[in-house]
């Protein structure tokens, strides 16, 4: 009866419950970035080749009953070799 009376309590060394975990705010600013814009002459230029020879080339195949794929391969062969072209100064547009 007299351990009931007096119950030895040993002390934790770590309270007892939810831990409380502490953290340090720590202000983050954005960070700003400018946006790399496409030059005017550049989007002209694409406007220009779109106008100029892929959208006629691709109504052309299209009533030659071309499929898409191979009008498609057929620009991409045709823009390669004028860029080889126009680099060695051959044709200029």
């Amino acid at each position: 009866m007299i351990a009931l009376a007096n119950p030895v309590i040993t002390p934790r060394s770590r309270p007892i419950g939810r831990r409380q975990v502490v953290r340090s705010r720590r202000l983050v600013r954005p960070v700003r970035v400018q946006a790399s814009m496409i030059p005017p002459d550049v989007i002209d230029y694409a406007q220009f080749q779109v106008v100029a020879w892929v959208l006629p080339m691709t109504i052309a195949g299209r009533l030659m009953k071309m499929e898409y794929p191979e009008i498609a391969s057929g620009l991409v062969l045709m823009a390669v070799t004028k860029s080889i072209l126009n680099a060695a100064g051959i044709i200029h547009y």
